[in-house]
Formats: structure tokens, sequence, C-alpha cells
């Protein structure tokens, strides 16, 4: 491998900004000249001076053309299409970024794959440590209720409580009853809305 390799290439959109740039430095290397000539007072030097000029400028694109990159391809590279859209240079850098911060992720994800199982399992020793020392204290207490004091109940207060409880399984009977019936109606009411339209 050649060490120029490492070197980054210029960048050129496409050929015809090639051609503009080599007509551009031509045409400023023409103007050059006539001034030259024109000061030095030989302006009919010119045609002789201008193969010479046409040979510099040829072996100055030859050496530039492989330190450039045309459509984001080497100059060296054989062009197969001439329909290939631009290189965007920005796009590939965000390609780029995105590769760089999927990396990150992953060594995140891989770092913690390798700590969260861990302590996962000291936070559910711990919570199993808690709730078999919970039911230790509980077990080893002897409920006792002989400080709380016996009270008798009133009859009508027993009797009303009797039936109120009566009531209430009537009352969840009654409430599925009338759900049902609440159904039907609602069904039978669509049933003859439909047949009158």
């Amino acid at each position: 491998m050649d060490a120029r390799e490492d070197l980054p290439k210029v960048s050129i959109e496409t050929e015809q900004d090639w051609k503009r740039i080599q007509n551009n430095l031509s045409e400023a290397l023409s103007a050059r000249l006539d001034k030259e000539l024109e000061s030095r007072g030989k302006p009919g030097d010119k045609e002789a001076l201008l193969p010479h000029i046409d040979q510099f400028l040829e072996t100055l694109f030859d050496i530039a053309r492989p330190n450039l990159r045309i459509n984001g391809r080497t100059t060296e590279e054989p062009s197969q299409d001439d329909d290939v859209e631009p290189f965007d240079e920005a796009l590939d850098r965000y390609i780029w970024s995105l590769s760089d911060q999927r990396l990150k992720w992953d060594k995140e994800i891989a770092a913690r794959r390798r700590t969260r199982p861990k302590e996962l399992e000291g936070l559910i020793s711990e919570i199993n440590a808690q709730h078999d020392s919970a039911e230790l204290d509980v077990a080893q207490e002897d409920p006792t209720y002989d400080g709380v004091p016996a009270m008798e109940i009133d009859s009508d207060l027993q009797e009303v409580f009797s039936r109120t409880a009566s009531l209430t399984a009537q009352l969840s009977q009654s409430i599925s009853l009338q759900h049902e019936r609440a159904t039907r109606a609602k069904s039978a009411f669509q049933e003859i809305k439909a047949l009158k339209s």
C-alpha cells in the first residue's frame, strides 16, 4: 500500500466541474502570459510559447487527476455509468456518525448485560432475606387477644345486619336480571328500527 492513499483526495461533484476548473486555469494562465509579454514588450512570442503552456497544463492536470475524487469515485477507477447520482458527502458523514452511535449503543448494551444480572441477583436475594425475616417475626409472635374486651352486640343491630345481608343477596340477583332485560330491550329496539328503515 502506498502512503499517499492515507491522504484525503479533493472532492469534485461532476466531471463538468473538473473541465470548468481546467478551462478557468487555462484562461488564467493565458491572461497572465499576455500581461507578462505586454510588460516585456514582446506580444509576438505568445504563439511560440503556447505549445509549451499547453504541454505544462496537460502535465499539471495529469499529475492532479490521481488526487481527485469525482462524484465520490477516484479518477483512477474507470467510469461505468454516466447516470450515477452525485456522491453526497453530508449523507456519507451522517451514515458514519450513525454507525459510530450504533457501536456506542452496542458497547453500552454489552456492558449492561454483564452487570445487570448481578445487580438483579443481589436485589432479589436481599428482598428474599427481608421476606424471610418478616415471616420469622410474625411466626414468633403469639397472637393473643386477652387485652381486647369482649363486646355484646345489640339484638336490634344484629337483626338490621341480617336483613341487610339478605337484601344484598337479593339485590345482586336482581341486578343481573335487570341487566339481561335491558340488553333484550335494546336488541328488540334495534330490530324494530331496522324493520322501519
